[in-house]
């Protein structure tokens, strides 16, 4: 087995059966100087306070070289089902993923999603929208994908799945990002949505494939949702939860968020109006999408001068990222 095969076999290890995440994952593998020579570590040496590891994690990362045939015979059986597993450093990584100061090591992508960047939007919202909401998630998707936008969303239920649907009918291209394994397409009643999502476009897990969701694997999978896509558009939304993480995560890396705007007795846009007030842009239906594709265009070109990990560090409420260590 040559030297590169092992060392990412190791680093998939780390992540599936060691259970770390981005943050965690580094220090560790900084630490020892490698993810093989992290695998190697005694409890002992795991257990030192500046590692911060739990005694569960402790355990996991200790018994990770245990799982490295497992590790080969799940990505190869993944392969054989169009599931590619890249790791942070392939060139195949995405690009805009691969600038985030808390990247996922290890990445499963279902479907197309390329190395390099392309104009998206992310296209967010309560998991219970009105009628109202729906159609709108819908129609801002179909403007999106006529000025050759991709759609982001997040196979939730609401608006996420009228955004991604809506995308879908006018044959466009839209990326799918799970709280949950690549294998568990959550929630059930979204499966086959996303199995046509991962026909044209993408379905993407920072997670092992085999994962069920929680509340903090929802959450930080908001982060990625922004690194994908170049602007943020908040559908409809109440006062905290999943779309106003993500619009903080937006705001806080210098993605504009676009707030639809509604009337003041529509019920769930506690969260619109909160975002307005805080300096979102406010967007009023798809008739404004083709200004919205400049500003996505010419924030792409902007983040990609950048260095990586740079951006706005503007906190508008209370931090709701959970990015799990």
């Amino acid at each position: 087995m040559d030297n590169e095969r092992t060392q990412r076999l190791a680093q998939i290890a780390l992540v599936w059966y060691g259970g770390l995440g981005p943050i965690g994952y580094r220090r560790v593998v900084g630490h020892f100087g490698g993810a093989q020579e992290a695998l190697r570590a005694t409890p002992e040496e795991l257990s030192v306070p500046s590692l911060r590891l739990d005694p569960e994690r402790v355990n996991g990362v200790s018994q990770a070289h245990r799982h490295l045939e497992d590790v080969a015979a799940e990505t190869k059986e993944l392969a054989q089902q169009n599931i590619r597993v890249l790791c942070d450093v392939d060139e195949a990584y995405p690009c805009l993923l691969k600038r985030m100061r808390d990247r996922p090591p290890v990445l499963c992508v279902a479907g197309r999603l390329d190395e390099e960047a392309e104009p998206s939007v992310a296209i967010v919202g309560t998991r219970s929208p009105t009628r109202e909401g729906k159609e709108q998630a819908r129609l801002l998707a179909r403007a999106c994908v006529a000025e050759r936008l991709t759609v982001v969303s997040g196979l939730a239920l609401g608006c996420d799945t009228w955004a991604h649907r809506g995308a879908l009918e006018v044959e466009g291209r839209t990326v799918a990002v799970l709280g949950s394994g690549i294998r568990l397409l959550t929630p059930k009643e979204n499966a086959e949505l996303g199995r046509r999502i991962a026909e044209t476009g993408a379905v993407v897990s920072e997670l092992p494939p085999w994962v069920g969701p929680s509340s903090s694997r929802l959450l930080a999978r908001n982060r990625l949702q922004v690194a994908l896509s170049q602007v943020v558009i908040v559908v409809q939304a109440g006062p905290s939860g999943g779309a106003m993480s993500t619009a903080e995560r937006a705001f806080r890396t210098g993605r504009p968020v676009c707030v639809v705007t509604w009337p003041v007795d529509l019920e769930k846009t506690e969260g619109n109006e909160k975002l307005l007030q805080a300096g979102g842009h406010p967007l009023t239906g798809p008739e404004e999408i083709p200004e919205l594709a400049r500003m996505v265009r010419e924030n792409l070109e902007r983040v990609l001068r950048e260095e990586p990990g740079e951006g706005s560090q503007k906190t508008l409420f209370a931090d709701q990222d959970q990015t799990e260590e």
